[in-house]
């Protein structure tokens, strides 16, 4: 199924065409590619190219390369970690503006909590409530609740049964989360988030698929402002090696 690999970068046409066989079916997850050697004949190139090209695909989770007798390369199916990793990444090396990401969470996060405002369970509901428990417990220590924020947002996205919308929520929840811990955000943001939450929590109890709607999108636009208070809202966001603490500056200072 493979061809002679001389055109553009040799291991850049090797991941080309091993990828190509994947994603068609011709190969499929727990296939054993052919040995090094075979493979090597088949694109007329040297195990040195051929290895780098299955290091590439093994940082993409397609490829598993194991070593010893029973060793070889094997056709893995990407997992959610990695997936949300090369998401991260993109969205790392784009190095978005504050707006950016609201404007993308505003088209996203209050449709989720709708949907999720008509789907949502018991079961749900219990989940969401200890979630808020925990919340409040970590909020009276002064300390930012970072993980049970992100789970919020997780378990709303999950309620909406909808598998792609709950990958792209986890993906900018943790790329946003990677942004705040460069920031020096006090206790009263973390007061505001919890207040938010609760209040969407409310329009979830009360199957109110409007309100839900409204009480996300509330929400999303008082981080934006709160946010905007420790950055520039008009400069993409420094690198995490770049950025220094930075003094909290009142919004009229700011005007």
């Amino acid at each position: 199924m493979f061809k002679t690999a001389k055109t553009k970068r040799i291991s850049t046409n090797i991941i080309d065409q091993i990828r190509e066989a994947i994603l068609c079916g011709d190969l499929k997850p727990g296939d054993r590619l052919p040995s090094e050697k075979e493979l090597s004949k088949n694109f007329e190139v040297s195990k040195a190219s051929l290895r780098e090209a299955f290091r590439a695909l093994e940082a993409l989770g397609l490829l598993d390369v194991r070593q010893g007798m029973s060793g070889g390369a094997f056709v893995r199916e990407v997992d959610l970690a990695t997936a949300r990793n090369n998401m991260f990444n993109y969205i790392y090396f784009q190095n978005p503006s504050i707006q950016e990401f609201t404007q993308l969470r505003s088209f996203i996060e209050p449709a989720a909590a709708e949907i999720a405002a008509r789907k949502i369970t018991p079961a749900d509901l219990e989940d969401l409530e200890n979630n808020l428990t925990q919340t409040k417990k970590v909020l009276n220590k002064g300390a930012f609740y970072y993980e049970l924020d992100t789970y919020f947002h997780h378990r709303i996205a999950e309620i909406t049964g909808n598998r792609l919308l709950c990958f792209v929520v986890d993906s900018l929840k943790n790329a946003i989360v990677n942004i705040k811990l460069q920031l020096e955000l006090d206790n009263n943001f973390s007061i505001k988030v919890y207040d938010a939450h609760e209040r969407i929590m409310e329009a979830l109890r009360d199957r109110n698929p409007k309100h839900a709607r409204e009480t996300m999108l509330q929400h999303i636009q008082e981080v934006d402002e709160m946010m905007v208070i420790y950055c520039d809202a008009d400069a993409p966001f420094e690198s995490p090696l770049e950025v220094v603490s930075k003094p909290q500056i009142a919004p009229e200072d700011k005007a």
